[in-house]
């Protein structure tokens, strides 16, 4: 089952990192990490890239 972030209205979000930021169309200067892939507890690389 799919629950839409948009239909919880109490729902405290707060975005704190990109993924896969070495393919983004729409690069952002919002002061958050980049990582290029995935962090590596997920298996990525943990590496981060310029903003």
């Amino acid at each position: 089952m799919e629950v839409f972030s948009a239909t919880l209205p109490t729902l405290a979000f707060a975005p704190a990192v990109h993924v896969n930021y070495a393919e983004t169309v729409l690069p952002m200067r919002d002061g958050l990490p980049k990582l290029k892939d995935f962090p590596a507890e997920f298996g990525g690389s943990g590496e981060t890239m310029a903003e």
